[in-house]
């Protein structure tokens, strides 16, 4: 049962929506002969969680001037229940706001007219409701008029080996670095791997964010029933949370502020990584939150990082995970989402991936806090689906890259860490590594945009059009958004477009845009 409000738009109506029981007979009493048909028109379609507009027409009808019309709504087995009335007079046009429930199915809405010594007059329509956890296009970001500065720690990176060149953050997964392979036995720690990763980070003048799953063999309840990506016994909960406190106790006492940031989990949707219930990783995302503050308080708190293209998994997992950290009172300073799309998946498809999150933010009611993407890479193989991986086209990887970071910057994602750092890596479909044709477009639009003032990116048609700043020298980064190329006005007082390669030519008057940033100076 849901109890949404209704608003009326001829006069205000405040009523209830009561959702539930059998599917009502269409059949309706026979129209009085004197009367026109009952209109009514809504959307055949609507996502969970969402309002939508109900217009209704009742006919005037001569000599029957004091009439009553009635909505009410059935779904799944009950009888029609009230949600708004009001008089008729005249003809009856009358809009109605409506909440479609939270629950998908068949939502039926029926609008009764009676008057005095009238037999009642019905009309019936049904709406079918969606599940609203769907891959969809996100809002660009509301920037502050005075624009942003573009901070380095956008880009991120994974040392999986080496040092990443450019990178401002790295985030320590993969490293040897988790929980299982650090704590061998219960107060037992071999911390060599961290020691060298913190180290080698601050030479390099990066910030560290720690990932501190997963479960030791030793600590978990029992064997896991299938595979684990991180070791044995890393995706089963623990025999007692407070195992997991002593350890993240262990190491922000010994480390401090060498570690800036602790990410909870690795991808906790993914039975591989996380076989426990969305409850007790809220409750472990607590307890951490809680020691990290009591002995950093400048930390950063990261929630378990979830991963979107597999949408069944995530539906299951995030809601709940997002409701039980609201129970908990929110005990996180960021949200974290993988945003790796399907192996034949473009940029687009990883913003649309970044909409259906934005979605379970917004249904959870979720306080604003930033959005860390912890991972991503592209044609990167989906074992579930049957995906092998896909070595995406040489000359594709500068857009797939540079684009990447521009979007982040046009849909207001804090950080982007790209996985991997590494020569190469079978599972993905683009190898970042010194000097590779990813790294250097990974370089070369940090050079463009990493201290500049970022007011924004606008959309015109396919073409994205992102506005900066640098130093009372204003420039543009144009790219298309479905890698269509095209030719656009050149902006006021602009003469040079310059490539991601370095290659420049005058702008003109207009200026040819593809899939592959340029920027326009």
């Amino acid at each position: 049962m849901i109890a949404p409000w209704v608003r009326a738009g001829t006069g205000s109506v405040l009523a209830l929506l009561l959702i539930g029981g059998a599917l009502p007979d269409a059949a309706s009493a026979a129209p009085d002969a004197r009367r026109e048909p009952i209109s009514m028109t809504a959307p055949a379609e609507v996502p969970a969680y969402s309002t939508f507009v109900v217009a209704v027409v009742v006919p005037p009808a001569e000599g029957l001037p004091r009439r009553k019309a009635v909505l009410t709504g059935s779904r799944g087995g009950t009888t029609f229940a009230p949600v708004a009335s009001w008089p008729v007079a005249g003809l009856g046009r009358h809009s109605l706001v409506v909440s479609s429930g939270t629950t998908p199915g068949r939502l039926w809405l029926r609008t009764v007219v009676t008057g005095k010594g009238l037999r009642p007059q019905t009309r019936t329509i049904s709406i079918r409701v969606t599940n609203p956890y769907r891959p969809s296009v996100p809002g660009d970001v509301e920037i502050p008029e005075q624009g942003i500065t573009v901070p380095g720690t956008l880009f991120g990176n994974h040392p999986v080996a080496g040092v990443p060149e450019f990178a401002a953050a790295v985030r320590l997964w993969d490293t040897s670095t988790s929980w299982n392979q650090i704590e061998k036995a219960r107060g037992q720690y071999s911390w060599d791997a961290l020691d060298r990763a913190v180290a080698v980070a601050e030479r390099a003048d990066q910030e560290v964010l720690l990932v501190l799953g997963g479960t030791p063999a030793w600590a978990a309840v029992a064997a896991a029933p299938g595979s684990e990506f991180a070791g044995v016994g890393s995706s089963m909960p623990m025999t007692d949370a407070v195992l997991f406190e002593e350890y993240v106790r262990a190491v922000v006492t010994r480390y401090g502020p060498r570690i800036q940031a602790y990410q909870i989990w690795n991808e906790a949707n993914i039975a591989s990584f996380w076989r426990g219930t969305p409850q007790l990783m809220a409750d472990l995302t607590a307890r951490a939150y809680r020691v990290i503050k009591e002995a950093q308080p400048g930390a950063t708190v990261v929630a378990a990082s979830t991963g979107s293209r597999w949408v069944k998994g995530f539906t299951e997992f995030y809601p709940a995970y997002l409701a039980s950290l609201a129970d908990v009172g929110w005990p996180i300073d960021a949200y974290s989402v993988h945003l790796y799309p399907l192996a034949t998946g473009t940029p687009r498809d990883r913003s649309y991936l970044l909409g259906l999150m934005r979605t379970a933010l917004r249904i959870a009611a979720a306080p604003a806090k930033p959005i860390w993407e912890t991972e991503i890479n592209y044609g990167v193989t989906n074992p579930g689906l049957g995906e092998t991986a896909r070595a995406i086209p040489a000359e594709d990887i500068p857009e797939y890259v540079s684009r990447t970071y521009l979007d982040s910057l046009r849909y207001g994602i804090a950080r982007t860490y790209w996985y991997a750092w590494t020569p190469e890596y079978r599972l993905l479909g683009i190898q970042m590594w010194n000097g590779y044709p990813a790294s250097v477009a990974y370089h070369q639009v940090r050079d463009w945009v990493v201290g500049a003032t970022f007011t924004g990116c606008t959309t015109s048609g396919v073409v994205v059009q992102c506005s900066f700043d640098r130093g009372g020298g204003p420039f543009y980064v144009a790219y298309t958004d479905d890698a269509s190329t095209t030719q656009v006005p050149a902006p006021a007082g602009v003469s040079v477009v310059t490539t991601l390669e370095g290659a420049t030519s005058p702008a003109g008057a207009a200026v040819t845009v593809g899939g592959t940033p340029v920027r326009i100076s």
